[in-house]
């Protein structure tokens, strides 16, 4: 067997340069067929995993978290407002005359 791979090999290596140009064409082809199909196999088994995953998880959303995300947001914004209506009320005020 090796030596069949062996006598093939040879026989390219003896071949001109159009016949060796047109086996690494093919076999860049098929290596690379090979890599692209391996690598989408692996693709598509993670994301099947990562879907398996999220639907054991329990992702529902209950009304009273959203509400109360909102208050805190809402309500942080109103402090800020705040804060900052204050610290112009207690700036000192300069007046400049020409």
């Amino acid at each position: 067997m090796f030596q069949k791979i062996k006598n093939w090999l040879a026989k390219i290596q003896n071949s001109s340069e159009s016949i060796k140009r047109r086996y690494l064409i093919i076999f860049t082809a098929i290596s690379m067929v090979l890599v692209v199909s391996l690598w989408l196999i692996y693709t598509n088994s993670m994301t099947q995993y990562a879907n398996q995953q999220l639907a054991n998880q329990n992702s529902e959303v209950k009304f009273w978290q959203i509400f109360k995300n909102g208050l805190k947001i809402v309500g942080g914004l109103i402090k800020e407002n705040i804060q900052n209506i204050i610290s112009q009320i207690f700036q000192s005020k300069t007046i400049t005359i020409k």
